[in-house]
């Protein structure tokens, strides 16, 4: 695979000839809604049949029975690892498991190990009380991590991923005497650990995102840990790259230093967030999938630049008083963090999709990567 960058005047058949390829693959690969129009600054993921040899690397992605069909049907056959997301957890410990028979089978059916995530997501995002309502009482934590095992038999799992994020600070060793249970339990039963940890450079970090996580401790327990290198932009941020490269490498680095590369997956995201411009304190972005955010630069003639330091695009739009700036991923984008994950020796990458297809980043993902499959 190969990405080009559109230039002014550009047009889908002209970069079809001057490639030798066909307008409607192009179309096609990049989900491009209007053949017609193309816009300055955009890329183009285009099948040549040429490039390097693709890594061999472990790939995970967290996906729900939701999952759209044409998202399972490209991903699943290059996959290592899944993530199977929506298991709710109360605060007295029980658990309320997603109906996911059908995804489980289309797992085995192309030798993806499946894990159940376990996380502390209510309604309205992910909730530092419930976790705290659940850790305050040890009995209820050793009970769950006792009974898992033989949940994740009965239902077809191979394993845990504990995703659990903005945790109050006075949880952090709470949350990891929780994980070294668990991770006991299911290492007696032959199932595996994972466990999704939250951007950090230093031990001291304390913002409401990371200071629940120990790396040390957690990194030490779980079989692969998952950077969650993701979401610097976001509903209630200011307008940013969502995953800029140069705090991701950061991350990666003081990761490193406590846990080894070979059992840390790098997550990669696949969605954008628009904001009003001008921004204020307290404005909410909107979520926004990479394939509409690149029809959005389209429709509206937007040029889409590009931050060198991010390694992320962006793009204005709007006009009359309504005015919007849109960071989004694509697939330069992807293609760096690829590059940190292999820099960095890293086991592989872990896709956070949101159950929604991006052909042009996941084809240039499988095109640099083969998943390993481990069974």
């Amino acid at each position: 695979m190969e990405i080009y960058i559109v230039r002014p005047g550009d047009g889908l058949p002209s970069v079809a000839r001057s490639f030798s390829l066909e307008a409607e693959e192009i179309r096609r690969l990049n989900q491009l809604s209007d053949p017609r129009r193309l816009c300055p600054g955009l890329s183009l993921v285009l099948d040549t049949g040429h490039g390097d040899v693709p890594r061999s690397m472990e790939l995970s992605a967290a996906l729900s029975p939701r999952a759209e069909s044409a998202l399972l049907e490209e991903l699943l056959p290059g996959l290592s690892w899944l993530c199977v997301r929506s298991c709710a957890l109360t605060p007295q410990g029980q658990l309320g498991l997603p109906e996911a028979g059908a995804l489980l089978r289309l797992a085995y059916e192309h030798s993806v190990q499946p894990l159940l995530s376990l996380s502390n997501l209510a309604q309205g995002g992910f909730s530092a009380l419930l976790a705290h309502q659940f850790f305050s009482d040890p009995a209820l934590a050793l009970d769950l991590a006792a009974r898992l095992p033989g949940l994740l038999e009965a239902e077809g799992y191979m394993g845990v991923e504990l995703n659990f994020q903005y945790l109050f600070a006075f949880d952090r060793d709470n949350y990891s005497r929780f994980a070294q249970s668990l991770s006991q339990a299911l290492h007696a039963a032959g199932r595996y650990l994972f466990v999704s940890l939250a951007p950090k450079t230093a031990a001291t970090a304390e913002s409401p995102l990371c200071a629940g996580h120990d790396y040390e401790t957690l990194g030490r327990c779980a079989d692969r840990v998952i950077l969650l290198c993701h979401d610097w932009g976001g509903a209630f941020t200011a307008p940013q790259a969502i995953s800029p490269a140069d705090r991701t490498a950061a991350v990666i680095d003081y990761a490193a230093s406590l846990i080894p590369p070979g059992k840390t997956l790098l997550s990669l995201s696949s969605c954008g967030y628009s904001w009003d411009l001008p921004w204020r304190q307290g404005d909410e972005g909107r979520p926004l999938p990479c394939r509409l955010a690149a029809d959005m630069a389209i429709s509206t003639g937007a040029e889409i630049k590009f931050d060198r330091c991010a390694q992320a695009p962006f793009f204005t739009c709007g006009g009359q008083g309504r005015r919007r700036v849109v960071w989004y991923e694509d697939a330069r984008s992807i293609s760096r963090r690829v590059s940190l994950a292999g820099e960095g020796g890293l086991a592989g990458l872990s896709l956070r999709s949101g159950d929604r297809l991006y052909r042009p980043g996941l084809s240039l993902l499988l095109s640099r990567c083969a998943g390993e499959k481990l069974i």
